[in-house]
């Protein structure tokens, strides 16, 4: 809905996907989609690989960064919107706020960081040996 709506509105003489802005939103966009669909499907071939009590970091990275990821692109989106994306007319404004109920629905992101910290700040811990089965 991004990209359709840079292409399509026009403001201060060109489309709204001719400013650097706009464009830099739509790589962010990308970028971030990208990096959580790769991180989902690492996690899941952990899981796999492992079970799910050693991937829980790459599980807990997902829930909170995926998230993260689904609010910032909807929220660009609004902003290309402008003050049609709050309104009825484009399901933009629904997306925002069921998008926050993913942010706790799972624990909240706080929780997944600390799981992550954790088990990273153990494996700095002097006599500290990784269990060979269980990978990084």
């Amino acid at each position: 809905m991004l990209c359709e709506r840079a292409v399509s509105r026009y403001a201060h003489g060109s489309t709204l996907a001719e400013k650097q802005t706009v464009q830099n939103w739509v790589a962010d966009s990308l970028a971030e989609m990208h990096a959580a669909r790769l991180m989902t499907l690492q996690a899941a071939w952990k899981m796999d690989q492992v079970g799910a009590a050693e991937a829980r970091v790459e599980i807990a990275m997902i829930k909170y960064y995926g998230a993260s990821v689904l609010y910032n692109v909807i929220d660009r989106a609004i902003q290309v919107h402008g003050a049609a994306g709050v309104s009825q007319f484009f399901p933009l404004a629904n997306m925002y706020a069921h998008q926050r109920t993913l942010r706790i629905a799972d624990g909240p992101d706080e929780v997944h960081k600390m799981t992550i910290a954790r088990r990273e700040i153990l494996k700095h811990q002097p006599g500290f040996r990784m269990n060979p089965s269980a990978g990084s």
